[in-house]
């Protein structure tokens, strides 16, 4: 019995198909005689007998299933040593979530297609398996109708036995179908194998033979459909196999593989799906598909059955190398020479790039071919659907391509090749030749041996490059032009390290280190004992200098000495906002002054030592040049006296030591200045040959530069007007200071006039600005007059300040509403908007820098209207467009004061405004042509055309809707803080993590505040997905931890892995619909739930919010009835936008709010306040009830499973966040 039991032991269970794993396990419990435990101790009074049973049955039951479970699991259950409680904990957890999969498998079911490279029965046999799935969740498919569906999902190349199924008379069942069509594919295996004549193969499938004792290749046929020419003279010719190349046919005296031999008339040789390989005539071969006719295309195609990637354009290799002699073997039999081998880099369209190893040239062939069969060796999965393929690796979304012609074509970027062309795409194939031939000459060499005709004529392209001659010839890059000195003190630091060549102070100093001040060159020196003391006199150094002079050091640049390159000199930088630029290794240059500085030091030191006579070991007192300290060279000690008297001309000590061996040259450890660029040599004596200069061994490579040294070399923006000037951007800088004056002066901004008396007016400065497009690009250089707003004070020049802006809610309800009315959707900008408020107050302010007019340079600007960084700017502004909007019959939604509407005649017209940003929604082209019209009479405006981004948001319009999408801000977060090539993650949140707050030292305080600030606007963009992640993180952000930080980077490694994620609105169902949902106190320190809801329209979601409870709640029924009430509020809100936009149907039904509380339910439905809780408790009762009761929102009760408003409560597997996801209109691009 325990030989049966053992084999009905199933396989361990891992979260997957539990239905089937649950009958399997009740089969083998069964048999072991031990499942009636899971129903629970039997009732009644045991006798000491059938209590011992039970406890044994009860043990080997729990073992029994703890054995089938997967290690996760396992640590999950193992604590539980009741059988009943823990069969039943896991029919709950898994049995529930398999019925949300009902859908999912019949989906699969339906579009399943079955393939002509794949077994006709296997994939029958599969097609049986997803039926009986069904089957275990209720959904019973009648035999007749899954033998139909079999039939019908039949490859093309098995129509016609298909169609011969279909007109016989017989029901088949499934298991006859599947025998039949078993007997059927042994036949046609058997008429291919059997085939062996010469004719030319019509389609692209081969078979793989290989002659073992020969070494040569052997194919065998497909179907050939032609009729071929038999020979009456010797009926057996055609069954002749040739022992050179291996195929039936001919005789090896007449084999076309053979030298000086052509293939007979009428007879081409057969194609085999082998590798490339060499055969006895030095020739490599290769299967491919038959194309012909060169066309130099940038598509890319897959084909299953070729083993070679293939490529016919020499300039889509990013690296490329000569093969002469190479020949591939096409479908047709015929042979292409192979020009060359190399790689191609593949980006597709979702941006990740695929490279391509061993490609064959062959510029003959018609189609670039990427090998399927190559591919999945790599590492790469792809799943061929009915028009599709879709490429992944690890589980992880590379691209797709669609079916085109036969073949499926991959959907590349535009660019994909523009960053490789210049490796080979500039010399032409035998061009590269001739250069390897001439070793390597210069190409304008070649073109002159050209043109006398000494080497055959071809075309270079100015500008060439060979890629050996780079790396073997290329000199170092001469260093660029000094740096403009900073104007003020502390903005730079310059500091370097150098040993005194060996020497040891008497105080036993063998170290100095310099620190200077790129302002005004003031140079502190130390001396260190050991080099790890550098951070310790650095702190001195800070301490000082920013105590006297009342300012912070900004900057300090170093070269990557280990006493620089340390984490504690890293972390003290950081702490105190101090920026660390470090040099590039080997290259001194960079930190030029500081290196200078040693080497005027040393000369000093040297010349000095060297006049007085010194030894060595008195090299320190050249810096005490301040001091009245004097050393005693017979005692060895320093005498300190306020009476000393020098004499400048006497050197006791200079005859003593003359004739000393000590050598008294100090030379430091790197002493290029930074104008030089080659190495210059002394002269020196044989007694100083150990002490001659070498490099620095204390450079050491990193792994990066760090975030630190990359800021320095992207931030140029000039901080100053006359900074701007001077830069290499000066004339774009001066051009929009130009137009920003111009738009100052054309609204009359201000009236140069004389100071009044008592009167203290405002600054101003200038502020400029790279405005860059969504792929990184310059797009605009920008330049602002901004008032000093902050000198104003309340009461005197400003009054209010208040101004509305319109909600990222408003932008996604108005989206979704275009996506589901066909509105079409423009975008306008408005050129310096803050110029055209109207000031009430009296405000003046200097001339800016720049523009002070000449001869009145002691008066000032009085304010006529608002300027850029005025307090009440920004409400000036937006009263003075909604006067003119309302002005010209446009009415203000309530809701949102920001949205204005104009409806009539069946057409309507929605404005929303963002600051000085307009989206422009309309019925059709026309009236948003009249709002065009109308607006730039009024103000400066910028027509955009077609919407296509808004803060920062790319909006895509196509077929099926339109996408908010924001890969490019995620790949500067990654970029920014580092984790572009962190691993991937499946979930923004561990479910299993309970965070505590940290009542250590705070790590990294402020990068975690700077990458919670970045992720809280794309949480409330486009990402709900990672809202609740976000918010749970922000409560930590003033002392994070070690396991805040893991928490941190698990959601930076989840933006990873869906960069390409945005929201997605089709359009339907056009219902606004709400979710609410809470968890009660998940985590140790805290004491307060956690509320989350979220709304979709249109397809997508259009509001959402995770967010801590402002009261305490004593039950899991209170939370969820706060979340509720919270929840109810947004969408009241929501309603009351909708009824005042014209595009909406009116009236507007109730909002329906799906709960998965019924208790919350039963209450507000119910009219009795019999509620214990506390009056903040009974007042949000009230609230949802009297929203409930105006027709507002309906409830209704939703499973847990199907509540979108989950994942913004708490951390979830991966399936739910995927489900959720894609519920709320998550999709990637």
């Amino acid at each position: 019995m325990a030989g049966f039991a053992d084999a009905l032991r199933p396989d361990k269970f891992t979260g997957v198909n539990f239905k089937r794993w649950q009958i399997r396990v009740t089969l083998w419990l069964t048999a072991m005689k031990c499942f009636w435990v899971s129903t629970g101790k039997p009732e009644g009074v045991l006798t000491a007998e059938q209590q011992k049973q039970f406890e044994e049955a009860t043990t080997l039951f729990v073992g029994c299933i703890l054995s089938v479970l997967g290690d996760r699991l396992v640590e999950v259950y193992m604590h539980m040593t009741d059988a009943k409680e823990l069969w039943d904990a896991l029919n709950t957890k898994f049995g529930a979530t398999d019925a949300s999969n009902d859908l999912y498998i019949m989906e699969q079911f339906h579009d399943y297609k079955m393939a002509d490279n794949r077994s006709v029965v296997e994939q029958a046999h599969e097609i049986q398996t997803m039926a009986k799935e069904l089957e275990l969740l209720k959904c019973v498919l009648p035999d007749k109708f899954v033998a139909g569906c079999i039939i019908a999902k039949l490859p093309p190349s098995w129509r016609s036995f298909g169609t011969a199924l279909k007109h016989k008379r017989q029901e088949y069942s499934v298991e006859g179908l599947i025998a039949s069509l078993d007997v059927e594919e042994k036949a046609r295996e058997k008429d291919a194998a059997s085939k062996g004549d010469g004719g030319q193969s019509s389609a692209n499938v081969v078979h793989k033979a290989q002659n073992k004792s020969k070494g040569k290749y052997k194919a065998q046929q497909t179907t050939n459909f032609k009729k071929q020419k038999k020979n009456n003279n010797n009926p057996n010719q055609d069954e002749r196999t040739c022992f050179v190349c291996g195929q039936v046919g001919h005789l090896a005296r007449k084999c076309p593989q053979r030298k000086g031999m052509k293939a007979p008339a009428g007879q081409t040789s057969k194609s085999a799906n082998v590798t490339i390989g060499n055969t006895g005539d030095g020739s490599g071969y290769g299967n491919l598909p038959t194309v012909f006719s060169v066309n130099q295309s940038t598509n890319w195609w897959v084909d299953t059955w070729a083993n070679v990637h293939v490529c016919a354009d020499i300039s889509l290799f990013s690296s490329y190398q000569v093969a002469r002699g190479s020949t591939v073997l096409m479908g047709n039999g015929s042979h292409a020479s192979v020009h060359g081998v190399g790689m191609v880099d593949l980006m597709f369209t979702s941006g990740k790039i695929v490279q391509l190893k061993n490609v064959q040239h062959v510029p003959s062939i018609d189609r670039n071919l990427v090998s399927g069969s190559r591919l999945t060796r790599d590492g790469f999965k792809l799943v061929f659907e009915s028009n599709k393929v879709v490429v992944s690796k690890h589980g992880y979304f590379i691209g797709k391509g669609y079916e085109c012609g036969g073949l499926f074509r991959f959907s590349l970027s535009d660019f994909c090749y523009k960053s490789v062309n210049h490796i080979c795409g500039s010399v032409d194939d035998e061009a590269n030749v001739w250069h390897s031939r001439l070793c390597h000459i210069n190409f304008g060499l070649m073109s002159r041996l050209s043109s006398m005709c000494l080497i055959p004529k071809f075309s270079i392209v100015k500008g060439s490059k060979c890629h050996s001659c780079v790396q073997s010839k290329q000199p170092r890059k001469p260093h660029k032009a000094a740096e403009e000195r900073n104007l003020a003190p502390l903005e730079l630091l310059h500091s370097d390290l150098c040993e005194m060549n060996g020497v040891l102070t008497k105080g036993g100093k063998r170290y100095f280190i310099t620190l200077i001040d790129d302002a005004t060159r003031f140079c502190y020196v130390y001396l260190l004992k050991t080099k790890d003391e550098a951070l310790d006199y650095f702190k001195i150094y800070k301490a000082e200098v920013e105590n006297q002079l009342d300012r912070k050091i900004k900057r300090l640049r170093s070269d990557r000495g280990g006493e620089f390159f340390s984490n504690e000199f890293d972390l003290f930088c950081k702490e105190h906002g101090i920026i660390h630029e470090r040099t590039p290794p080997y290259s001194p240059e960079s930190n030029g002054i500081a290196e200078r500085k040693n080497r005027t030091l040393t000369d000093l030191v040297n010349a000095m030592l060297d006049t007085a006579g010194l030894p060595k070991a008195c090299i320190a007192y050249r810096f005490l040049i301040v001091k009245s300290e004097v050393p005693d060279m017979h005692v060895g000690t320093i005498m300190e006296s306020r009476d000393a008297t020098f004499f400048e001309s006497f050197f006791p000590m200079k005859d003593t030591h003359s004739g000393s061996n000590q050598p008294s040259e100090i030379i430091p450890s790197s002493i290029t200045p930074p104008e030089q660029t080659e190495h210059t040599h002394e002269l020196v004596s044989e007694e100083d040959v150990s002490e001659a200069p070498r490099r620095s061994k204390r450079q050491r490579t990193a792994k990066s530069f760090g975030d630190d040294f990359t800021v320095y070399l992207v931030d140029d923006t000039p901080k100053s007007i006359s900074e701007a000037y001077a830069s290499p951007d000066a004339d774009y800088w001066k051009e929009a200071v130009r137009s920003e004056m111009d738009s100052i002066i054309a609204n009359g901004t201000w009236e140069v006039t004389e100071r009044p008396y008592g009167c203290k007016p405002v600054g101003c400065k200038w502020v400029f600005k790279k405005k860059l497009r969504p792929d990184g690009t310059i797009e605009k250089y920008k330049a602002r007059l901004v008032a000093k707003g902050y000198t104003q004070k309340e009461g005197e020049d400003f009054f209010d300040t208040y101004s509305p802006v319109a909600r990222l809610t408003t932008i996604h309800v108005l989206l979704s509403l275009a996506a589901s009315h066909g509105l079409v959707v423009h975008q306008m900008d408005v050129k310096t908007a803050f110029l055209n408020g109207e000031l009430d107050e009296e405000i003046y302010m200097d001339q800016p820098d720049g523009f002070v007019v000449e001869g009145q340079e002691g008066k000032v600007c009085k304010l006529l209207k608002s300027l850029y960084g005025l307090k009440q700017a920004p409400k000036q502004w937006h009263e003075k467009f909604d006067k003119t909007l309302t002005s010209a019959g446009f009415a203000v939604n309530e809701a949102d004061k920001c949205v204005y509407y104009r409806h009539g005649g069946g057409e309507g017209v929605i404005l929303c405004l963002y600051v000085d940003d307009i989206l422009i929604f309309g019925t059709n082209l026309e009236v948003i042509n009249e709002v065009k019209s109308f607006l730039p009479q009024n103000f400066d405006m910028k027509d955009l055309g077609v919407a296509d981004v808004i803060l920062n948001i790319k909006l895509i319009r196509g077929e099926n809707g339109i996408t908010l999408l924001q890969s490019h801000y995620v790949e500067k977060i990654l970029n920014r803080f580092g984790y572009i090539d962190s691993k991937p993650s499946p979930t923004p949140y561990d479910p299993s993590l309970l965070l505590r707050k940290n009542k250590r030292i705070a790590r990294n305080q402020l990068e975690y505040s700077q990458i919670i600030g970045s992720l809280m606007y794309l949480a409330s963009a486009t990402r709900p997905d990672i809202s609740f992640a976000v918010s749970k993180l922000s409560r930590f952000t003033s002392n994070p931890g070690d396991d805040h930080w893991r928490a941190l980077e698990r959601v930076m490694r989840y933006l990873k892995g869906t960069v390409e994620l945005g929201l997605h609105y089709t359009g339907y169902p056009a219902v606004l619909e709400g979710y609410s949902d809470s968890n009660w106190i998940s985590d140790v320190d805290e004491i307060k739930a956690t509320s989350g809801y979220v709304f979709t329209l249109g397809g997508g979601a259009v509001s959402w919010r995770s967010c801590k409870q402002t009261i305490l709640t004593r039950s899991t029924m209170e939370a969820e009835l706060t979340a509720l009430d919270t929840a109810t509020v947004e969408a009241e809100w929501l309603r009351d936008l909708l009824m005042d936009l014209p595009v909406v149907e009116k009236p507007v039904p109730a909002i329906l709010m799906n709960c998965d509380n019924q208790t919350v339910i039963v209450k507000v439905n119910s009219s009795k306040d019999n509620m214990k809780s506390s009056r903040h408790v009974k007042r949000r009762l009230k609230s949802v009830r009297k929203l409930r009761n105006s027709g507002v929102i309906t409830l209704d009760y939703i499973q847990t499973a199907r509540n979108l408003a989950d994942p913004f409560t708490k951390g979830l597997s991966r399936n739910v966040i995927d489900n959720a996801s894609k519920e709320m209109g998550l999709r990637p691009m």
